[in-house]
């Protein structure tokens, strides 16, 4: 995740009127969600609200928290197996990574009126299907491009 200087809020983008977002492929993420990449939404934890407008609680409905390192943490849905949240102690402004495909956005699912997609894959050189992630992070550069 790209977290530069003090005090940049590395996670706003388009005049502080979006969220960034981005894929990873991380060996992390693809094991929790099965497949090669994931897609995340950047956002302040101050920014995340439950539906009765109360501050996000990790604990609520059927959210389940696993931790397989300290002080970092993938939430999911107990119910549904859902990824929802990845998060992780100390981090720069208390971002927390929201599952950019369980966003309801009118426009579909990359909540572009939200979003600002970064054009490049986040931990490319981990993948496990090399040859699936360079396609696609070329296909983000081109589409960065237009």
């Amino acid at each position: 995740k790209n977290e530069s200087s003090e005090n940049e809020q590395w996670w706003l983008r388009a005049s502080n009127t979006k969220y960034l977002a981005g894929l990873c492929a991380c060996n992390s993420c693809r094991l929790a969600t099965g497949f090669d990449l994931q897609a995340w939404a950047f956002v302040p934890k101050t920014h995340i609200r439950q539906v009765d407008g109360k501050e996000v609680d990790f604990k609520m409905g059927t959210l389940k928290t696993y931790s397989h390192t300290p002080g970092s943490y993938r939430d999911f849905c107990g119910k549904c197996g859902a990824t929802v949240f990845w998060r992780s102690e100390g981090r720069k402004g208390d971002v927390i990574d929201i599952s950019a495909g369980l966003l309801d956005a009118a426009e579909g699912a990359r909540a572009e009126e939200w979003l600002e997609w970064r054009t490049k894959v986040s931990f490319e050189e981990c993948a496990a299907n090399k040859g699936l992630v360079a396609k696609v992070a070329e296909g983000l550069k081109n589409w960065g491009d237009r």
